[in-house]
């Protein structure tokens, strides 16, 4: 599975900090780059915590008139 894209995993966030904005809570990573490169570059594997997010989804009550 091709999981290049950081910002569909649960344990991706965006930092505060200019110079690190990108940051991975599952491996404790904070870079310039997509976490995912940085660990791609230094175990030369895929990442393998990665977890696709969980999209929520919204329902609103719609009253009628009686």
């Amino acid at each position: 599975m091709n999981q290049s894209n950081c910002n569909n995993c649960l344990h991706f966030y965006v930092t505060y900090k200019k110079n690190f904005p990108y940051g991975c809570k599952a491996f404790g990573v904070i870079s310039k780059n997509n976490p995912y490169l940085e660990i791609k570059k230094v175990s030369g594997t895929d990442c393998a915590l990665f977890q696709k997010k969980q999209k929520s989804v919204k329902t609103f009550n719609k009253g009628r008139i009686a």
